[in-house]
């Protein structure tokens, strides 16, 4: 939903002034995904990237197309509907994962965004073709059972994830933060409890009470509505004194009511720091209109004319931030070259960590970054991160 603050002329402005903040940026633009390092060995068999639609998850969605462009004879790119809603029969998940890995064309599936079902839909691929190599970002569902079900498994590091998070919340004066989740991701998906529990304990290292929020599960519509019940929620919190003033900030593990959370903080004039996976392409930019970039991993133009098109709209009162490093799409890179890794045989069970590690590090190209072993168990499972949240009001 896009705000309708603006009138025509404010919008002409505001795109007026993103063109010249991103000609300022020139000079340090990311025009593409990283070179592929000179040992890759491209293998004969083709890597299948299985993503979300451009709406759901728009940095995952561009970088595989990016990646696509790139490697046009060794990558394809195969688009499942939205996976937030629920459809009768199969998932296309699934569907797709079997279809590919019936083609002997394909050695690979990479799973952008390890949505639900992706365990169900490994076991159709593995049913079909046991040597499909497969590998998940960013799992949905529990990271303990993908992990057994997938080749590889790269997720965003949550302990240094939330103590950014709240550190940009601590810096824009929060007081309270606000977390809105429900049963489906906390108790069924030990990631996102691990993000819950990892920004609890960093609210009470920098003195903010954090307010945990059971909401709706946006999945089943016959509940009600997520966005109205967090509008809901918020007004009982206010009149209940649970929270006061507006040094409050919204959080929700729901990639569906981001939008809401940026909304009620511009009325409220409270704080949004970033959707549940940090990316700059959703929460604020569901609100405003901004240019989308060349490439998907020059985020500084992008946060330029999103800049711009908040500071047009001189009626919302929200402090908002914005995460400026790609991660989801350089975990898809580094995922790209493993897998291109593991079809020629240069990767295998007995280097896989250094060798994973070396390819996600390389993608990133960043000095802050790291990356490293998920936990001492999950052998085939990597955590990354890049610190990068700037205020853009």
């Amino acid at each position: 939903m896009k705000n309708k603050v603006f009138g025509i002329f404010k919008k002409a402005a505001a795109f007026l002034l993103a063109a010249v903040l991103m000609l300022s940026f020139a000079a340090c633009k990311d025009n593409g995904v990283s070179e592929k390092p000179d040992d890759v060995v491209l293998p004969e068999k083709k890597v299948a990237i299985l993503v979300a639609p451009e709406s759901q998850y728009p940095e995952d969605y561009r970088a595989a197309k990016e990646l696509a462009e790139k490697y046009p004879d060794n990558v394809i790119v195969k688009e499942y509907s939205d996976s937030r809603v629920l459809r009768a029969g199969d998932p296309e998940i699934k569907q797709y994962s079997k279809e590919l890995a019936e083609n002997s064309e394909i050695g690979a599936i990479i799973y952008a965004r390890a949505t639900q079902f992706t365990t169900n839909a490994i076991a159709a691929a593995k049913e079909v073709n046991p040597d499909i190599v497969t590998v998940c970002i960013e799992p949905e569902e529990s990271v303990e059972k993908i992990s057994e079900a997938a080749d590889l498994v790269l997720c965003a590091d949550w302990s240094k994830a939330a103590e950014d998070i709240v550190a940009a919340a601590k810096e824009q004066g929060a007081k309270y933060f606000v977390v809105y989740s429900f049963n489906r991701h906390i108790t069924n998906n030990p990631l996102i409890r691990a993000e819950n529990d990892a920004i609890k304990t960093a609210c009470e290292a920098q003195g903010i009470t954090y307010i945990y929020e059971s909401s709706l599960d946006p999945i089943y519509p016959t509940l009600g509505n997520a966005s109205k019940y967090i509008k809901e929620s918020v007004a009982r919190l206010i009149n209940n004194n649970a929270i006061e003033g507006k040094d409050v900030v919204l959080f929700s593990t729901d990639g569906t009511v981001q939008s809401t959370l940026v909304e009620v903080a511009n009325e409220k004039g409270f704080i949004y720091i970033c959707p549940s996976f940090p990316t700059a392409y959703n929460g604020i930019g569901e609100v405003y209109e901004a240019a989308m970039p060349e490439s998907v991993n020059d985020t500084a133009a992008y946060i330029a004319s999103l800049k711009a098109a908040v500071e047009a709209d001189t009626a919302g009162a929200a402090r908002l931030n914005v995460y400026s490093f790609p991660l989801a799409s350089k975990l898809l890179t580094g995922a790209l070259y493993s897998a291109f890794d593991i079809l020629s045989g240069t990767t295998t069970a007995d280097n896989l960590a250094e060798k994973v590690q070396s390819r996600v590090s390389a993608a990133a190209d960043n000095e802050k970054f790291t990356v490293e072993a998920y936990n001492t168990v999950l052998k085939n499972t990597f955590k990354a991160y890049c610190p990068g949240f700037e205020k853009i009001k």
